[in-house]
């Protein structure tokens, strides 16, 4: 432009809908200079952003080697077309944003479902890139799924003896036969079983006698449990307990007094087999001073497994208020509110109680918990008492439910910990193909009776999940009582929990990956051609390797650190919700395999990228991040290098500096891989910023220009895979969970070109584009 120019002062064309031929230009012509023309009159900034051709444009002419995407929710751009339009114009690639991650298209039964990326891919153009994102990620993923795959298998019997055992470990699940002794003239011994001889459970005790001791000469051989105090001889005490033999033998109970060997009594004598046997007497003690139960087992040479044992009274559990609680009448006297896809009672080999259990299936549109309801007999309130409500619930897949109460409570919808397993209070409980035992005290979270309130009942609210069919099973509402006997708990239904190995965990994950991966990669075939296999391997603060070493680096909404996983009385993953380190697991053989199966199955000449954050900022996390790849390339089955590039995401703000950026491209050039900024956009500050200042604007699309020249210069071209905004605009739309009220896109609220825009395109063509406009293109910012 000239800019050497005297203007005398004009009457300015205001940015109107109206025509600009009436405001009719005066222009003088200052002493020793020619006449000045409009072409000479310099562009106001927006007169300028208005002249910019699209970014897709600049990029054809500046640079064709890398492609320039947009970051983008698929309904997002599918319902709106302004939207569709803009973005079309503008861009040559699009990421979506949710809808190719593993949570949004696996299901919780292991099914795929396309419908959102299908109907994506029908409505952009047919010449429009796709970028995968992604395949593996510590978060979106599905977790009910993938733990229901590696959860304990849970085995239930009915124990109706309600026997208060006052035995510890009498089920010798923490892997000894403590406190249990055992001597003999045949030199028995005793052990613990190996791992998976138990009955129905890890463990069993392991009794072995070297030889016959001759018919009813059990007591070569005695295996003893010693109490602190005496037996009461006012009391009947029933034992019990599950045996095996290696071969045909016997097994005599007695009692006796441990110190003199007097006081002896009680004698039952069990005929063993070779299969598990359950062995039960009811014993009367006849003397004051019998503080000891033996187990003899001399009469011949063997080896006996022993196991469940109990040892205690009979003692009748309390009232249960919910009638038809097992189903064996139908739903006799519960109410189906939504049946959904189907209510019965249906009968269940596995049933808890009897040998009925309620189905209840979901729909296919079922979203919400009351989609799916069924509410319980109506039940007298117990004011001033608390109440405990217990059932049994397992599904044909992962699930999910909750209980709620009618207005008689002071809380109809309470968050409580359902299973007593869980990290903390929540809405909802997860179900399993294994049976779950719900059991809550009701006042122990925040739900009690309304005052005045006679009869009150609870809903089983199963409407979450589309598809799932769940089982009930059990229901008891009963008083509880602080301190309650251990009959009450010894009346339920023994539940074992058989625990998978390691191996058969990594089985069943590597399965469910490569289930995942070949399924996307096949459905997609050559419409995406480069991938995000993994997202975000790296923790912050230790640079770990999430899942490897128990590093996490994750957490709930409430700041909760995600921890190791406890296998105890089933599976907690300590992890929040859609939260899967599949490293835990599986180690690094989680990303050899991810690579390996991507590079299977995705289409020939696929790239397959590692992406994550905050790489400008520190240095130390993208050098983990370097031999992370590193150790993939090296230790992959193809003997080669797998990994084609690196994603850099650079959500940034614009204080960051030239040297950050340059010093991170440089030192990601130097792999000689691929390098792609995958989701670019510049804050304002630190803190949101709905209404920027003219200059935090400039400096944004300053910032903008930058990364982009930086990426030029320090790439070299043959490494630049290109770059990808995230996020088409500042509309409210885009940022409901996503920098919430800020402003970092280069397009604003009502989808006008920013200044970033420009910053873009300036920094595609290398130059300020702008300087080869002149004062006859105002018209454009009109139009």
């Amino acid at each position: 432009m000239k800019i050497n120019k005297i203007f005398l002062p004009i009457i300015a064309c205001t940015l109107t809908l109206g025509s600009c031929d009436d405001n009719k230009m005066e222009w003088g012509q200052p002493e020793g200079q020619e006449n000045v023309t409009i072409a000479d009159i310099p562009l106001e900034l927006q007169e300028k952003i208005a002249n910019y051709q699209s970014i897709k444009a600049y990029a054809q002419q500046y640079t064709p080697n890398m492609t320039i995407g947009l970051g983008i929710g698929a309904d997002y751009y599918m319902n709106s077309e302004t939207v569709k339009a803009l973005s079309d114009e503008n861009f040559q690639m699009y990421t979506l944003g949710n809808a190719m991650k593993h949570s949004s298209v696996v299901q919780n039964n292991g099914n795929l479902n396309f419908g959102t990326i299908d109907a994506f891919l029908a409505a952009i153009p047919s010449d429009m890139k796709v970028y995968g994102h992604n395949f593996i990620w510590h978060t979106q993923q599905k977790q009910n799924y993938l733990k229901s795959l590696i959860a304990p298998e849970v085995v239930v019997e009915a124990d109706p003896s309600g026997i208060a055992s006052i035995l510890t470990n009498g089920d010798f699940e923490d892997g000894t036969t403590n406190p249990w002794g055992c001597w003999g003239n045949n030199s028995p011994s005793k052990e613990i079983s190996a791992e998976g001889e138990g009955h129905n459970s890890k463990y069993s005790m392991k009794l072995t006698n070297p030889e016959d001791g001759g018919e009813y000469q059990e007591w070569k051989a005695q295996c003893a449990y010693t109490f602190d105090t005496p037996l009461d001889p006012s009391k009947k005490y029933t034992i019990q307990f599950y045996a095996k033999a290696s071969n045909a033998g016997t097994v005599q109970f007695q009692y006796q007094n441990g110190t003199t060997y007097g006081s002896q009594g009680g004698y039952s004598r069990f005929e063993i087999g070779t299969d598990w046997m359950l062995c039960e007497a009811e014993i009367t003690v006849e003397y004051d001073d019998a503080n000891r139960i033996l187990l003899n087992f001399g009469a011949f040479g063997g080896t006996y497994w022993i196991d469940d044992i109990k040892f205690g009274e009979k003692v009748e559990g309390p009232t249960n208020y919910c009638t038809n609680g097992s189903f064996e009448d139908g739903t006799t006297e519960w109410t189906i509110n939504n049946a959904s896809a189907g209510v019965e009672s249906v009968a269940l080999d596995d049933a808890i109680e009897g040998k009925n259990a309620l189905k209840m299936t979901a729909s296919a549109d079922a979203a919400n918990a009351w989609d799916l309801q069924v509410t319980s007999p109506t039940m007298p309130t117990m004011p001033g008492k608390k109440v405990q409500l217990s059932f049994y619930v397992k599904s044909d897949q992962a699930g999910k439910g909750r209980v709620s109460f009618s207005s008689d409570m002071s809380n109809q919808w309470p968050w409580m910990n359902w299973t007593g397993s869980q990290d903390s209070w929540t809405e909802a409980f997860e179900t399993s193909t294994s049976w779950t035992y719900v059991n809550v005290v009701l006042q122990n979270f925040s739900c009690d009776f309304n005052e005045g309130a006679s009869t009150w009942s609870f809903n089983l609210d199963f409407g979450y999940l589309p598809g799932v069919t769940y089982y009930i099973d059990d229901v008891k509402v009963i008083e509880y009582v602080e301190e309650q006997p251990a009959a009450r708990a010894a009346s339920r239904a023994a539940m074992t929990y058989i625990y998978k190995t390691p191996e058969e965990k990594r089985e069943l994950l590597l399965g469910a990956m490569e289930s995942w991966i070949k399924g996307m990669a096949e459905h997609v075939g050559n419409r995406v051609m480069e991938w995000d296999v993994i997202n975000e391997p790296i923790a912050d603060g230790s640079n770990g390797w999430r899942g490897i070493d128990n590093v996490f680096g994750g957490s709930d909404g409430d700041g909760n650190q995600d921890l190791a996983p406890v296998e105890e009385n089933g599976l907690n993953l300590n992890w929040a919700s859609d939260h899967f380190y599949w490293g835990y697991y599986l180690g690094m053989e989680y990303a050899t395999k991810a690579f390996e199966y991507a590079r299977q199955y995705c289409a020939p000449g696929s790239k397959l990228y590692v992406n994550d954050y905050n790489l400008e900022t520190s240095p130390k996390k993208l050098e983990s991040l370097i031999n992370f790849i590193k150790y993939i390339d090296e230790n992959n089955a193809t003997g080669a290098p797998i990994v084609d590039g690196i994603g850099t995401q650079m959500h940034v703000v614009s204080n960051i500096t030239k040297a950050e950026v340059d010093a991170m491209f440089k030192t990601m050039a130097a792999t000689g891989k691929l390098i792609r900024v995958t989701e670019l956009d510049v804050r304002i500050g630190y803190e949101a910023t709905a209404n920027p200042s003219a200059e935090q604007l400039q400096t944004q699309a300053e910032v903008y220009r930058m990364i982009i020249e930086s990426y030029k210069a320090n790439v070299p071209e043959a490494q630049q895979s290109g770059i990808t905004i995230w996020g088409l605009s500042d509309h409210p739309d885009e940022h409901t969970y996503w920098y919430t009220g800020d402003t970092p896109n280069i397009f604003d609220a009502n989808y006008a070109r920013k200044h970033a825009y420009k910053g873009v395109c300036d920094g595609i063509a290398g130059k300020d584009v702008s300087e080869e406009f002149s004062g006859d293109d105002w018209g454009a910012a009109y139009e």
